[in-house]
């Protein structure tokens, strides 16, 4: 032990005397400073990080150094010389090693594990992403294990292995929920694309991130408004709402030109695209364009990419087979593996629309080969691309073969998500079993102990009583104490029971978001007219899912705020149709009301119901303003609720037959004790006169 102190200590001498000093924090705030530069002027900021590294190689502080070659690697990582950083990275992480800085040694692990990721070498990528994540896990370091676990996500995704995504997805939540609420991301759920779409799950990642809005934006936190700028982009995005989603990006890119960072306006594109709003999409990939000098050479190749989505999209197809050309040599060039296998993909769709069947089959038959070793998804959408090509040049042989696959790996795929998610909600299911039979047999045991000491206690106070008659003192005293103990048990028992409800809701929650992600699956795979249906039964769920969320969050489980349930599920179930039905504005007019459990699912029921029904009947395409009103007010021991249009629904006996008024007039009568009226002038008014045990 000496002699290893002894040598350290030679080391550190002669490693000292041949640096020059410097202000060691200051140093290290300058790099780590450069680390968040890194979406900002790229060829003016990297000749900075050279200059920085020098300075740190020639000081006496020895993790600066190792910190500046990470940094320095992660420059050349983002700009696709991923061979150059992979070198830097190891350097860095044999100096973080040598002085135990576990901050730099965990996150230049897991540089070196996305570097092979986006390369598609899984095998080296899933090596160092479990030693990154074992050294963040030593120190626990939350934010860093979460990076890797969603990182490590990513890669099984692409790999097709849909079990293992879920499993780090979840692990990560689990460790995120420990976080402040500014720390938090959703980047990663929301690049799982198909396998994560879970409404309840977006839905309250929005009404979470702009309630704190507010207080970020008084407090001008703009680390904080950026994140939930962000976060609400990505869950509109996933939503499939890219309208809104493009109205957040446009925030997010706003905060990053006031910071000295380069906007990301090609995200604003992509929704607009999306969102088939053509003049508004090219627009903002003009604005990015502007600023391609300025960027990475993986960002300028993803801007032709969505450049040539965008123009595929609205049947430019000369203009986007240049684009996805320029984007496939880029990609190529850094060996980027993923994305040109995409991209393969997406040539064989533009040859074939363009007639060009041998070039359609080069990319389709180069990209197969390809996406075997890179990505199941990608394989998956190039049998399909292969379908479409045969179809449309008449080889329908080809053709077939090709949807067969294509058909069994969505079966395969499909088959492990459901798979998945049964194994996870049985694995609750039985957990709250457990755990609410363990209760049970805790408070009977509990239960049967306090009769025998309050059996034995009434022995002995008749025995003294019989001794001692004559003293009361002592007997009031000790009834006193039985009456406390009593008392505390009583509270106690009640406290777990409460304890044991928030739970079930929380479950109930819980599995309501599963069984929505399974219809989500169903309804990509379904016919116009039952996506439709399962979408207006999502609707529902969510309701119901809201309920047991308030539920759980509140210190009172007999009672539900109408006024903040119905004004949060209105909101949102408006929210969800917005972006296929255009903007309506909603007037709201609710009384503060509490009810219970029951009243509260049947009134969001048939609040869901008829926004729902306005939404898709109510309203001409032409009509300029388009209103929906909801008012509940309490009048001596009923409710009155109204919702009412003014658009222009049709007849009156028309829409008495529908299956949703039927639905709602069986809610009124059955759950709610009341009448429901029904009138039409200037548009639908519903009005129901409640008398509900609330």
């Amino acid at each position: 032990m000496a002699l290893t102190l002894l040598t350290l200590f030679i080391f550190w001498g002669a490693h000292g005397q041949s640096k020059m000093r410097v202000d060691s924090a200051d140093l290290w705030k300058r790099i780590t400073g450069l680390e968040d530069r890194i979406w900002a002027d790229f060829p003016k900021t990297f000749v900075e990080t050279q200059s920085v590294l020098d300075q740190a190689k020639n000081s006496d502080c020895y993790g600066c150094e190792g910190r500046a070659l990470m940094m320095v690697g992660k420059f050349y990582w983002v700009n696709g010389q991923y061979n150059q950083g992979l070198e830097l990275f190891h350097q860095s992480v044999t100096i973080a090693r040598s002085i135990d800085d576990y901050d730099t040694w965990s996150k230049a692990t897991d540089l070196i594990a996305n570097t092979y990721y986006y390369q598609a070498y899984y095998d080296s990528a899933e090596h160092y992403f479990q030693k990154a994540y074992q050294i963040a896990e030593k120190v626990n370091d939350l934010e860093g294990m979460i990076r890797i676990l969603y990182n490590t996500s990513l890669m099984y995704h692409r790999k097709g292995d849909f079990e293992k995504t879920i499993e780090y997805i979840f692990k990560g939540e689990q460790i995120q929920n420990k976080l402040p609420q500014s720390q938090r991301h959703i980047e990663a759920m929301g690049a799982m694309g198909s396998l994560m779409i879970d409404s309840i799950y977006y839905r309250e990642a929005i009404n979470d991130e702009l309630k704190n809005l507010n207080r970020y934006i008084t407090i001008k936190d703009s680390t904080s408004i950026y994140n939930a700028y962000y976060n609400i982009a990505k869950s509109y995005r996933q939503l499939l709402n890219h309208k809104m989603a493009a109205r957040y990006f446009i925030k997010v890119c706003d905060i990053m030109e006031k910071t000295g960072l380069i906007p990301e306006w090609n995200m604003v594109a992509k929704d607009y695209s999306d969102a088939n709003m053509k003049d508004s999409a090219f627009y903002y990939h003009y604005l990015g364009k502007q600023n391609i000098k300025r960027t990475t050479a993986p960002n300028v190749s993803y801007a032709h990419e969505l450049l040539g989505e965008s123009h595929l999209h609205f049947n430019q197809l000369d203009s986007a087979l240049y684009y996805y050309n320029m984007a496939l040599n880029m990609s190529y060039a850094m060996n980027n593996r993923i994305t040109f296998t995409g991209i393969h993909r997406r040539l064989v769709r533009v040859h074939t629309l363009l007639g060009n069947y041998k070039m359609a089959e080069y990319h389709l038959n180069t990209g197969l080969g390809l996406a075997k070793e890179v990505a199941l998804i990608h394989e998956k959408n190039l049998l399909n691309e292969g379908k479409f090509l045969y179809e449309t040049k008449g080889d329908y042989k080809k053709a077939l073969f090709y949807s067969e696959k294509f058909k069994d790996y969505l079966d395969s795929i499909n088959r492990q998500e459901v798979a998945v998610n049964l194994t996870r909600l049985q694995a609750e299911f039985k957990t709250a079993k457990k755990e609410s039979e363990l209760k049970a047999v805790t408070q009977n045991y509990q239960l049967t102990e306090e009769k025998i000491k309050t059996r034995n206690l009434q022995i002995g106070l008749s025995l003294i009583s019989l001794v001692l008659f004559g003293s009361f003192g002592g007997f009031y005293f000790a009834r006193f104490r039985r009456k406390k103990k009593m008392s505390e048990v009583l509270e106690r028992q009640n406290k777990e029971k409460e304890a044991l409800l928030h739970e079930i809701h929380h479950r109930v929650k819980n599995n309501l978001q599963i069984i929505s992600s399974l219809i989500n699956i169903k309804s990509r795979s379904a016919s116009k007219e039952t996506a439709e249906l399962l979408s207006d039964l999502n609707n529902r769920i969510y309701s119901l899912g809201l309920i047991h969320e308030m539920l759980y969050k509140s210190d009172h489980l007999g009672a539900v705020d109408l006024r903040a349930y119905l004004t949060e599920q209105s909101r949102l179930t408006l929210a969800s149709l917005e972006l296929e039905r255009g903007a309506v504005e909603l007037q709201l007019d609710i009384d503060e009301v509490e009810a219970n459990f029951d009243v509260a699912i049947a009134l969001g029921l048939i609040s869901n119901e008829l926004i729902t029904n306005a939404m898709k009947y109510a309203f001409a395409p032409t009509q300029q303003e388009q209103i929906i009103h909801v008012a509940l007010h309490k009048i001596s021991d009923q409710l009155h609720f109204v919702i009412s249009d003014n658009g222009c629904s049709g007849t009156i006996p028309e829409i008495e037959k529908s299956f949703g008024l039927r639905f709602v007039e069986q809610l009124v009568k059955s759950k709610l004790n009341g009448k429901l009226n029904i009138t039409y002038n200037n548009g639908l008014r519903l009005e129901m006169m409640l008398q509900p045990k609330i």
